[in-house]
């Protein structure tokens, strides 16, 4: 087969991956036995809180239950008031303000959630062990996309309604009349 050198290599050589000592096994297992949660009164309030979601990225779109629980009339009056505030017609400016409300209910929400950010690291004891920047910033990144959402669809509602009013003749003008100019 001539002069392939690949023909005649031995495979590279897999690398191990390391083992763990007997020792250092039985260690870490003696360890996990001393992992038994919080102690104190404070600790096992805070650890019974780490399931509990800031709701930002929440699948519901009105929290129905807990500490945040939202109210499905207030989204539905805002959602009102927006239909009224920007008039849309037809499916897709309806869908355009639909997501403006959509977004500015998020973005509330994430205005309760930096307030209670703040409440919170106020609070706190000074060697606690939350990390309050790192949720600051999450906050902060969460309510710059959705403030960006927001501003996209109200952008996208301008151009379409702009559009549909000069394809629409003024009131009193005929179609021949749009025409003519």
């Amino acid at each position: 087969m001539g002069n392939n050198p690949e023909s005649n290599s031995e495979p590279p050589p897999q690398e191990e991956t390391p083992r763990v000592s007997p020792c250092k096994l039985e260690a870490n297992r003696k360890n996990a036995l001393k992992s038994t949660g919080p102690k104190s009164r404070e600790g096992k309030r805070f650890s019974s809180r780490n399931a509990i979601k800031h709701g930002l990225l929440s699948r519901e779109l009105v929290v129905g239950d807990g500490e945040g629980k939202e109210s499905i009339a207030e989204f539905q009056k805002l959602f009102g008031e927006l239909i009224e505030d920007l008039q849309p017609q037809g499916r897709a400016e309806l869908s355009l303000v639909e997501t403006v409300a959509i977004c500015d209910w998020r973005f509330r929400r994430t205005l309760r959630a930096e307030a209670e950010q703040i409440a919170l690291g106020a609070s706190r004891a000074v060697d606690s062990v939350l990390p309050a920047p790192y949720m600051t910033d999450l906050i902060l990144r969460y309510q710059t996309t959705v403030y960006r959402q927001k501003m996209q669809a109200l952008q996208l509602l301008e151009k379409l309604q702009q559009s549909r009013r000069k394809a629409q003749p003024m009131s009193g003008e005929t179609k021949s009349d749009s025409k003519k100019k």
